[in-house]
């Protein structure tokens, strides 16, 4: 099998900041993706456009598990201003590159190689009343992305439909996420007493996810609001700020409730142990591109409740019970039936648990790397972005 190289933007492994779902994605698909390198018959260039600091290269960190060596490249950004703009290109050109990969729906604006582009969702356009400025403006990118990207992978079916209905794009290949079963499976009751003594917990239901409006926390309060008095659960949201959280903080405000709990951001070290420790994972978005924490708790062996929108019925298939997320009463009944309900809780932990082992990331890595064969050597699009960017 020929040798080709391929380049990854893995600069959100190295920003310093709180793991999103992107980042997530990226890590899991570089650790993989290193790990697959030489049977694959791939040369990696992972690009940064800062230094790494080492912290990012911890242990249990993806990139102490892709570190530089004979299939593996890191390069650094000479400069910051204008790398987006020229630098990433000028620089495939230098490593000779034959395909390079963007993990998110930003390009640079001079790609002079064959590209491949993920798409998450385009909530900005299928939910546009619910997201927020700070989530729409990252829109143009995702659109002049998916326009110039030479191939084009989406995380799910609901994702492949959005790229179809907005760009008119049909040439997507899904390539779901995946879990990683050595590290998402039910947790010890040592590490799940340390957790409860850590936060101060005892029976609850769980929502992981950034604080943002999609996600729809302020439905699941309300939801839980109606159905409190009679359940002994607290509700946990476990989750950095996001474009949602002043909402959410000014409703918890102006009703207070001991029960309701905001553990802000989570180690991804300590996630098996919440979730092994919470009684259901409530997950009722009003629109995800995947909902990675669905399957990492149906791994760790918890009932899960979500949306029986976008990608979620997609992903949950038989594991999940779904709701219509913006209906109150709907997401109330579908709590208390699943905490109250034994036979449904088993059936619903069996099947997640299932459901789990069909997603993985070495075979997620395994048709990215059939993608990046297919896609080198074929013509980039010419020419730059049509957008003024200048970073």
């Amino acid at each position: 099998m020929p040798l080709i190289n391929v380049g990854i933007d893995a600069s959100g492994l190295a920003a310093g900041k709180q793991a999103t779902g992107l980042q997530r994605y990226l890590g899991a698909l570089v650790a993989h993706l290193a790990a697959r390198a030489e049977q694959d018959g791939l040369r990696l260039f992972l690009y940064f456009v800062r230094p790494v600091p080492p912290t990012a290269c911890a242990p249990g960190r993806p990139l102490s598990r892709a570190r530089p060596g004979s299939f593996i490249r890191w390069r650094i950004a000479p400069f910051e201003r204008g790398w987006q703009r020229i630098g990433m290109g000028l620089a495939m050109q230098r490593d000779r590159l034959d395909v390079f990969h963007f993990p998110g729906p930003r390009m640079a604006v001079y790609c002079p190689k064959p590209s491949v582009v993920t798409f998450h969702d385009l909530a900005a356009l299928s939910v546009e009343a619910d997201q927020t400025h700070k989530e729409r403006r990252y829109l143009p990118d995702a659109l002049d992305a998916g326009r110039r990207a030479t191939a084009l992978i989406a995380v799910s079916q609901s994702a492949r439909a959005e790229v179809a209905q907005y760009l008119g794009r049909t040439d997507v290949t899904v390539i779901p996420e995946g879990v990683d079963l050595a590290q998402f499976a039910p947790a010890p009751p040592a590490a799940v007493d340390a957790l409860r003594a850590r936060y101060g917990l005892e029976r609850y239901i769980l929502c992981v996810g950034t604080l943002q409006t999609r996600k729809n926390h302020l439905g699941l309060i309300a939801a839980f609001e109606r159905i409190q008095a009679r359940i002994p659960h607290s509700l946990v949201l476990a989750g950095g700020d996001g474009s949602g959280a002043e909402a959410i903080r000014a409703h918890l405000s102006t009703h207070p409730n001991p029960r309701v709990r905001l553990l802000g951001y989570v180690e991804e070290s300590i996630l098996p142990a919440l979730y092994t420790g919470a009684d259901v994972l409530a997950l009722p978005s009003l629109w995800e591109g995947f909902g990675l924490p669905l399957v990492e708790a149906m791994a760790s062996e918890t009932p899960v409740l979500s949306s029986n929108t976008s990608s979620l019925a997609e992903i949950a298939g038989n594991a999940a019970l779904l709701v219509n997320p913006r209906d109150i009463d709907d997401i109330a009944r579908g709590l208390l039936t699943i905490l109250t309900e034994s036979a449904l809780r088993e059936r619903l932990i069996n099947a997640g648990r299932e459901r789990a082992r069909t997603l993985s990331w070495d075979r997620a890595a395994e048709q990215t790397a059939a993608v990046y064969r297919a896609t080198a050597h074929r013509r980039p699009q010419q020419g730059g972005s049509k957008r003024d960017e200048s970073a």
